[in-house]
């Protein structure tokens, strides 16, 4: 039932052989306590739901490693109550550029926040700084219960629940929860338990991550910037206000041993002008860039514990989508969860998440091995034959691109399988994604239209054109109907968002912003309605 609404060290644990059952069911257990699972446990929480938290180091991680979000999961950050508490930890990111050893540019993508959006398109972010504000969210919620300390050592099902064994300083204990969600990184127990295959990318690359903290910020201003140097890779970014990350590729005469140094960090700093005097190097790491996403992401198929972020994905740092494509498995998993839990819906909607999910991340982990491929070039015969082709597609213009299918994201695709409409037309297709645009409106409460639950926008009157038994359906699913009229819509975004870029009277959206799917007359927005409310499984 609904309650009301450098590395971290190893915890010290006694081997026990006494095993204590809680008994008690949970209604959904996450297991690790990272960004992903943050979010995860948030959205259910303030949903109302009981949800346990196992995480097996006693104490977050205090290091940055993902530093950037995209205005999507900005979007979705948004709902759970952290936009104003993130804002001492994060900058908007003004571009994206890749320049060749010379200095010339190569591609130029401009990335600022349009009058569609209120998030820019990239958001540079300190990520301790990021977590800290969603650990303080969730201890604000009465039904969260995070147990750190406590590493799974066990998992099994039971029928209609999920039992873990954990181990902590008194001795090991059994959980219990209804659901349960492997949120526990690259190296997942909870994916290895399952047996879960994982398909990789032919790629793999040696690079070092060094996170610094310039001793004066105005000398170093925040750029965003591949340099494809055949004869040093590297990667200057910002990691959110007063923090930086540089990032270099292993050159083929360099043992990993070697690379992987404090001496050849710093030595690799200068190519920045960053030496003791100027900066503190907080951390360096070298690590080795893969994609790989895994075969199924649900025990069975159809079992009760779910796979998100690293423990179903990993990929290259390159396009910065790591920690992004997690908290969307997040959100999508969420709002599905709490329609099955609270019984609106039966858990065959939960065979979406998969559908949905996979080519997603597999989309985000082919686009960043595609630019590792692209910039990491070592032969100078083919980086000048790249060079070459990408300075002719330039052109003389020097003018940043703004073109959206050049740049858009994993995450704003129209996706081929899941929740949706699918109108034989091709209505989405191409760059127009499924996710609606964000506004101002003129609601009393100044609150977002969209997000958390379905919303029927129209720009006619929607309970006229879907009547009292569809609209009734809707909002029993927790959903609304908003008629767009020049008080609610008063920017014109969402209008102007119908009828030039969907072409339609109406579109229905999903609690994570996704459309489910678009109608041009009266008659198919009922239809849309009734396709959603018949198409959602029976509980």
């Amino acid at each position: 039932m609904r309650a009301g609404a450098g590395s971290a060290a190893r915890p010290a644990v006694l081997r026990s052989r006494t095993v204590k059952d809680e008994g008690t069911v949970t209604d959904v257990l996450v297991v690790g306590y990272g960004p992903v699972g943050q979010v995860l446990s948030i959205m259910l929480a303030q949903r109302g739901w009981r949800v346990t938290v196992v995480e097996k180091y006693a104490q977050p991680y205090d290091l940055p490693r993902a530093v950037s979000f995209d205005r999507h999961v900005g979007r979705l950050l948004g709902t759970i109550g952290v936009a104003d508490a993130l804002l001492p930890y994060s900058e908007p990111a003004e571009d994206y550029v890749v320049v060749n050893g010379d200095g010339q540019t190569l591609m130029h993508y401009e990335l600022r926040r349009d009058e569609r959006h209120r998030w820019p398109d990239t958001t540079s972010v300190y990520q301790p700084g990021l977590e800290s504000v969603l650990v303080e969210r969730g201890a604000r919620l009465p039904g969260l219960r995070v147990l750190r300390g406590h590493e799974a050592v066990g998992l099994g099902e039971d029928g209609d629940s999920v039992r873990i064994t954990v181990r902590a300083a008194d001795g090991e204990h059994v959980l219990r929860a209804r659901w349960l969600v492997g949120c526990d990184g690259a190296n997942s127990f909870v994916r290895e338990s399952l047996g879960v295959p994982v398909s990789a990318a032919d790629y793999a690359a040696d690079w070092m991550a060094c996170d610094v903290m310039p001793h004066d910020a105005a000398e170093f201003p925040s750029r965003n910037v591949q340099i494809a140097d055949p004869s040093q890779p590297r990667v200057d970014l910002s990691a959110g206000p007063g923090h930086r990350r540089w990032e270099f590729m292993r050159m083929p005469h360099q043992s990993f041993e070697e690379f992987g140094t404090v001496e050849n960090a710093w030595r690799l700093l200068t190519h920045f002008g960053v030496n003791p005097g100027n900066a503190t190097l907080q951390r360096y790491a070298a690590y080795t860039c893969v994609g790989r996403n895994a075969d199924r992401w649900r025990s069975g198929g159809h079992g009760r514990i779910f796979l998100a972020g690293d423990a179903a994905h990993v990929m290259p740092p390159f396009a910065g989508e790591g920690m992004c494509t997690g908290i969307r498995d997040a959100a999508n998993l969420a709002w599905k969860l709490d329609l099955v839990l609270a019984g609106l819906a039966g858990e065959e909607l939960l065979d979406t998440y998969e559908a949905e999910r996979i080519p997603d991340a597999q989309r985000a982990i082919d686009m960043s091995v595609d630019l590792g491929r692209l910039f990491g070039v070592l032969d100078p015969d083919v980086a000048g034959y790249r060079d070459a082709v990408l300075l002719e597609a330039r052109g003389a213009d020097d003018t940043p691109s703004r073109n959206p299918e050049e740049f858009a994201r994993p995450g704003e695709k129209t996706l081929e399988a899941g929740l949706f409409q699918y109108p034989a037309d091709g209505m989405f297709a191409g760059s127009g994604s499924r996710i609606v645009p964000q506004a101002r409106t003129g609601g009393a409460d100044g609150k977002e239209l969209c997000g958390g639950a379905f919303v029927l926008l129209s720009l006619d009157d929607p309970e006229a054109s879907v009547g009292r038994s569809l609209a009734d359906r809707l909002r029993r699913l927790g959903g609304s109907l908003v008629h767009l009229s020049p008080e609610v819509d008063i920017d014109g975004t969402y209008t102007a968002w119908l009828r030039e870029d969907v072409r339609a009277r109406a579109a229905l959206i999903r609690p994570d912003f996704q459309v489910y799917g678009a109608a041009r007359t009266r008659a198919e927005t009922a239809d849309l309605v009734d396709g959603l409310l018949t198409g959602m499984p029976a509980a």
